[in-house]
């Protein structure tokens, strides 16, 4: 008897855990390409500002790293909005999202007062902390100009959230990367200038850096524009306090992540230059594997605010949990493959790169839990439950790594003692984060 079945009988339905996987790996792929090109331009003016002389890369480097903490703060703080911006898109509540566009310009704006004469008098008064006056004066110019920065920045930031809400992280991503070469380009026009004009010197990398934010904002503008993402309502302050309410807990978050990793990055000058190098090289990998987590965070916030509008948490909770795990098995192994060449690649003396290695498997064991502890947040960030994520964090990367590190390296273990305080530190906070989002996988239909 022939077969008579139809072309295509065979192939099963794709299940609905396969295709929230899918839809998640579809946003976290684009942010996480952000994520990385956003390193690549930082790196792109530390080099730039090192063809001046040592004293023009310090300025520059205490400048950013000023701005640093201030601009991930406030976008942490805006990045409330993705996920109320999801759950209004997936409700179809067009009068919603046009009250949460004017919250985040509302939110922007109250940032902006509120951080931008902070930046630019940083110069003034971040000499009490010890740092050079003359070190200060030279950073004024690129300093001031990070100030201004910031405005559009913020509103890269909301614009970025409502495009990410709505599902559309390849724009970002392709927008972000056109911003490379324009910014190496500015760079070294205005730092070095042309014909008889001598540049800006150190200011014109902060003027580059504005005048690229300036043209990622407008081209998020128009992108917004033509997916129909526009028009205002401006009674908007029930809106206003709940991107509040849920935002500034994730600022806070983000803040004492970044705050321990800078502070890690002095301490460790103290053990010398080997130990400082060894450090560099295994701070730079942990930002490469952070800002995978990173996509899948962001992935994970808006999945979940789509899928629990519509009454479903336990898809996208089992989802991100599985790819959590999974991203963190595999930095594990990467890290862990890659130690040993690449300290010895990198770092020519046997001893610095023997400790390298040690910290970079450090490293590796503390990624084990951090994709999931990452995405974990993201999933409860959705839920717009991000207060005890913000005590975890602190908890971890605070109340754990501060006093581990200052026992251990008073133990006279070095720089491998502040890595052990860093890796308990993330493997807590991470574990913590993860076991709360717990409380929600009975919750199917709720």
């Amino acid at each position: 008897m022939t077969d008579t079945a139809l072309p295509g009988a065979s192939l099963r339905p794709v299940s609905p855990l396969r295709a929230e996987t899918s839809a998640l790996l579809r946003l976290a792929g684009p942010m996480t390409l952000v994520a990385l090109i956003n390193m690549a331009m930082t790196l792109t003016d530390t080099l730039m500002a090192a063809s001046i002389g040592a004293a023009a890369l310090a300025s520059v480097a205490v400048g950013s790293d000023f701005y640093s903490i201030i601009f991930v703060f406030a976008a942490g703080t805006i990045s409330a909005l993705a996920p109320l911006y999801a759950a209004a898109a997936e409700a179809g509540d067009t009068s919603r999202l046009r009250r949460l566009r004017a919250a985040g310009w509302m939110l922007a704006l109250l940032l902006t007062v509120a951080a931008v004469p902070l930046i630019w008098t940083a110069p003034g008064y971040l000499c009490q902390l010890g740092i050079p006056e003359a070190l200060l004066e030279e950073g004024r110019g690129y300093t001031r100009a990070m100030a201004a920065t910031l405005v559009p920045m913020l509103v890269v930031a909301v614009l970025r959230n409502r495009l990410l809400a709505l599902e559309r992280p390849g724009l970002i991503a392709r927008v972000t990367a056109c911003a490379i070469p324009a910014n190496a380009a500015l760079n070294w026009f205005l730092m070095h200038g042309a014909g008889n004009w001598n540049g800006f010197g150190v200011t014109g990398l902060g003027l580059s850096s504005l005048l690229v934010a300036c043209g990622i904002a407008g081209a998020l503008w128009l992108a917004c524009k033509r997916h129909g993402d526009q028009g205002f309502d401006f009674a908007a302050t029930a809106e206003l306090r709940e991107a509040l309410r849920v935002g500034l807990p994730i600022g806070f978050t983000m803040l004492a992540e970044l705050g321990v990793f800078l502070g890690t990055t002095l301490f460790a000058a103290r053990f010398g230059a080997e130990a400082a190098a060894a450090h560099a090289l295994t701070i730079r990998l942990a930002g490469i594997a952070y800002a995978v987590s990173i996509g899948l965070q962001q992935a994970a916030t808006v999945r979940m605010a789509r899928r629990a509008d519509v009454g479903d948490r336990w898809l996208p909770s089992i989802a991100g949990t599985r790819l959590g795990l999974a991203a963190g098995l595999a930095h594990a192994a990467i890290l862990g493959a890659v130690a040993v060449p690449l300290a010895s690649a990198v770092l020519q003396d046997p001893a610095t790169a023997a400790t390298a290695t040690g910290l970079i498997m450090l490293l590796a064991l503390s990624e084990l839990l951090v994709p999931l502890g990452a995405v974990a947040a993201g999933l409860m960030r959705g839920l717009k439950d991000t207060r005890m994520p913000m005590v975890y964090s602190l908890l971890g990367n605070w109340g754990v790594t501060l006093p581990t590190a200052l026992l251990l390296t008073a133990a006279d273990l070095g720089v491998t003692g502040l890595w052990l305080a860093l890796s308990s530190g993330s493997l807590i906070a991470s574990a913590l984060t993860a076991l709360r989002l717990r409380r929600y996988r009975a919750l199917r239909l709720a």
